[in-house]
């Protein structure tokens, strides 16, 4: 049968209806039900910036880099001034160790009187980075660990790379460690991990910290440790007046889960911030974890506090334990 002069019927707003559903898809961080979506799309004639942006997210994330940087390019070269899209090509090329085209973009992005300041010093500092990729001509360390960061799911290998990234150059990878404090599915412990590490590399971009469904917008050069956990201190402080010299074990019990639980929690603070019920609570998940005999309402008449309420913060307590146990 013949079918040459067939036409195919599409039904009204189907570009739309495949675009809404990839980017459903894309925040459910399921990157190749999104390209899909986004590939048909395409074909039906939907070349709007954030669909091809999209495009690029679900490839970088599939870790095929190569069609990413293809693509990235081309929107480059559609938004030259658009200095996040540049960055983002840069990541792209650095990921691929093309260090010597990653020096040429950047010269020919520096050329540019209408960058911003900040983004002229990032990528001078890139440039550098580059000429010294380019001439060693050697795998790079950090590169290989940063890719580990992407592909493991092995938390210990997570701590490693982290810790191995405290000599090396960050910049180029910025882009990454960013992604990586916002991915859900990466440890609260190791997102801590990456936290510091900006603030000791002076990181003074703004990022964005996800930890137990909130998040918070940081410079990480501007954190102060300790001003961030001063109520954490202070429930350390009086713990030890009400617990230490009664039952010194007990005690070391409570003070090692509180410290586990802030560092894991940080930089947002335990919450609500009510200091009799978290040391009540702390007391009660430590004699739970020694297994000694106690009940919420016994301890909670200790600290003059709701029985609910503690047991509420202990549960939180003891699911932190968990994640802490990897």
């Amino acid at each position: 049968m013949e079918r040459k002069n067939e036409k195919i019927i599409l039904f009204p707003h189907t570009k739309e209806r495949l675009v809404e559903e990839g980017i459903k898809a894309l925040q459910a961080k399921r990157y190749q039900e999104a390209l899909r979506f986004f590939h048909k799309a395409e074909q039906l004639g939907e070349h709007r910036f954030h669909v091809k942006l999209s495009i690029v997210v679900c490839f970088c994330e599939l870790g095929e880099f190569s069609e990413a940087e293809r693509r990235c390019r081309m929107l480059l070269q559609e938004n030259e001034e658009d200095a996040e899209i540049l960055q983002m090509y840069l990541s792209i090329l650095m990921q691929l160790r093309r260090y010597e085209q990653a020096e040429t973009v950047i010269r020919q992005a520096l050329h540019r009187r209408s960058l911003p300041a900040a983004v002229r010093e990032h990528l001078l500092r890139l440039l550098h980075f580059s000429r010294q990729m380019a001439e060693r001509r050697l795998p790079s360390a950090e590169q290989d660990g940063v890719q580990q960061l992407l592909s493991s799911s092995d938390i210990t290998e997570h701590m490693r790379v982290i810790k191995q990234l405290e000599n090396e150059d960050i910049t180029p990878i910025l882009f990454i460690l960013k992604q990586y404090l916002l991915d859900k599915e990466n440890n609260p412990i190791t997102k801590t991990m990456v936290l510091r590490l900006l603030t000791l590399k002076n990181v003074s971009d703004v990022v964005t910290v996800e930890k137990f469904g909130q998040t918070m917008d940081v410079i990480p050069a501007k954190l102060n440790e300790r001003s961030q956990t001063t109520f954490a201190l202070n429930v350390l402080q009086q713990l030890e007046n009400k617990l230490a010299s009664k039952n010194p074990s007990l005690y070391e019990v409570a003070v090692d889960i509180w410290l586990r639980y802030t560092y894991m929690l940080y930089p947002f603070s335990p919450a609500p911030a009510l200091l009799d019920e978290w040391m009540a609570a702390l007391h009660l998940a430590a004699c739970q974890f020694q297994g000694m005999p106690a009940t919420a309402e016994k301890i909670a008449r200790m600290y003059h506090v709701q029985a609910q309420d503690i047991d509420f913060l202990c549960q939180k307590l003891c699911e932190a334990e968990e994640i802490s146990y990897f």
